[in-house]
């Protein structure tokens, strides 16, 4: 597998592509999935009065169009990335020019769709079932005006399921500490979202647990992994939309596991979800700043590692992957800017790119 990665990384490295590169330098309830009561529309936080679509279009040079079009020349389908939740919070003004900001973004070819929200109801501000879907029904609505037939994906972490509460008191007890404290990320929750025709993609982690946690539950975390995304399928989910997981794998300096741990963490995050339902794996992330780190998937040497090995074995086998990148974390020089791109689409069949909304 080693020398299957380092020949197709050498072929990369001689064939290389050409491409406009940015100019900027790196800087990183119940016992299941249920429920399926449509929230009540709550009061506006922003509601815009005249139509995003009327702003100005996408400035020449723009360096995450210029990112985007390099990988789609690369087979790369495109998802713009943006924190649409903390805009809306911000008031309508606020929103609006986001909307239009997205809005020509999706102009550019080989775009699918936007990201809009990183964990909805997990920490970000939207605290209750009602808000989460009224911001959901806001951001549909203005992007359906400005980009119509453009996908909106969202990311959600759902801590129940990693709490397995289907299985006995201890894990029931698990799952009602994480429902109470995170109302708009609760399977119920969730599921409403789904059922209310919100969202098109749903990027899904199940929020597992660590190792010793289930250890003491006497199974291992892959089996966890196993019996959540079986909760997700028997509860329908892969019907209510186009379910996709995700899994954050990038540490300082590159992936740092062995290949035996990067093996279970393949088995785990990827051939689980897939086997049970899921379209695609979004692996967190090429390249970003993070906790004071610059984290990444590939060193700084771009060599190749264990999980990467694994990454480009399962693109050529045809399972759909995903990851994040943004310009400011892209080499300022046109042959290292061509050769990351190559070497994204190597293993990713999308890419999230940073839509400079802030």
């Amino acid at each position: 597998m080693k020398a299957v990665a380092i020949a197709t990384l050498a072929l990369l490295l001689v064939t290389g592509c050409s491409g406009n590169q940015p100019a900027s330098s790196p800087t990183a309830t119940s016992t299941g999935a249920s429920g399926t009561a449509t929230p009540p529309p709550v009061q506006s936080k922003a509601q815009p009065s005249t139509n995003p679509a009327s702003g100005p279009g996408v400035p020449a040079g723009d360096q995450y169009v210029a990112l985007a079009k390099a990988l789609h020349k690369r087979g790369v389908a495109i998802w713009w990335e943006t924190d649409l939740v903390s805009r809306w919070q911000q008031g309508p003004d606020s929103f609006a020019q986001a909307i239009t900001r997205l809005g020509e973004l999706a102009k550019v070819p080989g775009v699918v769709g936007f990201k809009i929200s990183d964990e909805i109801g997990y920490g970000d501000g939207l605290t209750t079932m009602a808000d989460a879907a009224e911001f959901l029904r806001q951001a549909k609505t203005q992007l359906t005006k400005v980009a119509p037939g453009k996908q909106l994906l969202v990311d959600a972490v759902v801590p129940e399921l990693g709490c397995l509460p289907w299985l006995g008191t201890n894990q029931l007890g698990c799952a009602q500490r994480v429902r109470l404290k995170y109302p708009a990320a609760t399977a119920a929750a969730v599921e409403s979202y789904l059922r209310a025709g919100l969202i098109d993609r749903l990027d899904l982690s199940t929020g597992l647990l660590d190792d010793a946690t289930y250890a003491k539950w006497g199974i291992t975390k892959r089996e966890a992994q196993s019996d959540a995304w079986k909760r997700v399928r028997d509860q329908g989910w892969p019907q209510l939309t186009m379910l996709q997981a995700r899994k954050a794998l990038a540490e300082p300096n590159g992936y740092q596991g062995s290949p035996d741990q990067a093996a279970k963490d393949t088995a785990t995050y990827i051939d689980v979800p897939v086997a049970a339902g899921a379209r695609a794996v979004d692996i967190w992330t090429w390249r970003q700043h993070y906790e004071g780190n610059i984290v990444s998937l590939l060193g700084p040497d771009l060599l190749p590692n264990p999980l990467w090995t694994n990454l480009v074995q399962l693109r050529s086998h045809g399972t759909q992957l995903a990851t994040h990148m943004t310009p400011s974390a892209m080499p300022t020089d046109d042959r290292g800017f061509a050769h990351e791109c190559d070497l994204a689409a190597a293993a990713f069949a999308a890419i999230f790119v940073a839509a400079g909304t802030g």
